[in-house]
């Protein structure tokens, strides 16, 4: 995928036919094999669609981690920063017009944009579900093919670095597997916590790796959403639904508001809208 791919599927679609689930029968015809191809804007629109709602998911449980923090629960605050940076990359997998997608009756499908220009598909039949890291893997991939907009960017989102590959899902499975990891806020007292939390977000000046794995998962939230945001923003002139596309920032602005604890967090969710 090009940006001008993207740019052009975007002149041809509109985000009013719902998600993805509900456009596969669009080319998908049962029987007829396990890799169909075909031509469809109303499936590209559900893309477009789904990558909105990875966004707004993503953004929100970002500014979730101050109110966290708060409760004295910089664990959870770790968990919400993991889970914004996987919905973020959700949305650009779905910018892409890549999918794998599970239907209410229990099919599941890959759906990949074939390029040219024009929505144009193919729709595989799966045996499995995407794990965590198979979303990483496409992900990282996905970032280093469109390379937007630059080397510099794809560098961070998409690290070769081995300690950084694959750094915040491994941060959320230790949380959730390991007994001993996560959770020693729930044993301090607010004047221990304070410290501790200082420590655990801090940035000790040494690039990615020196950080914390906290405060990496917090890092990259913020400059994945910025990524996302860039794009959302750079694409709005090839939108053709436009009262969609004011409406969808308008509900941004709306949970930047509802959901900021600091005006720090407010400042810098406005920014990432504003600016990308």
């Amino acid at each position: 995928m090009t940006f001008s791919d993207l740019e052009a599927v975007l002149a041809l679609s509109l985000r009013v036919h719902g998600f993805v689930r509900d456009n596969i029968l669009n080319i998908w015809t049962p029987g007829g094999g396990t890799d169909q191809k075909g031509y469809s804007r109303e499936l590209a629109g559900a893309m477009l669609r789904e990558a909105d709602v990875f966004f707004d998911r993503a953004l929100a449980l970002y500014l979730l981690r101050s109110h966290l923090k708060s409760l004295q629960a910089s664990t959870w605050a770790g968990v919400a920063c993991y889970y914004s940076n996987y919905f973020s990359a959700l949305s650009f997998i779905r910018l892409n017009l890549c999918s794998v997608t599970h239907m209410s009756g229990g099919g599941l499908f890959a759906v990949d944009y074939l390029g040219g220009g024009s929505p144009y598909f193919s729709i595989r039949s799966r045996a499995r579900r995407l794990g965590h890291t198979d979303v990483w893997n496409q992900y990282y991939s996905t970032v280093r093919e469109m390379a937007w907009p630059d080397s510099s960017a794809v560098t961070g989102l998409a690290p070769t670095h081995s300690t950084l590959q694959f750094r915040e899902q491994l941060y959320r499975e230790r949380i959730n597997y390991r007994p001993g990891e996560g959770f020693e806020e729930i044993y301090l007292a607010p004047p221990r916590y304070r410290k501790y939390l200082k420590t655990e977000f801090q940035d000790a000046g040494l690039g990615y790796v020196g950080l914390t794995d906290a405060g990496y998962a917090e890092t990259m939230a913020i400059e994945r959403l910025r990524h996302v945001a860039a794009l959302l923003r750079r694409l709005q002139t090839a939108r053709q639904d436009k009262s969609i596309e004011q409406h969808a920032w308008e509900n941004r602005n709306a949970i930047v508001e509802r959901y900021s604890s600091t005006t720090a967090d407010r400042r810098s969710a406005m920014d990432v809208l504003l600016e990308g």
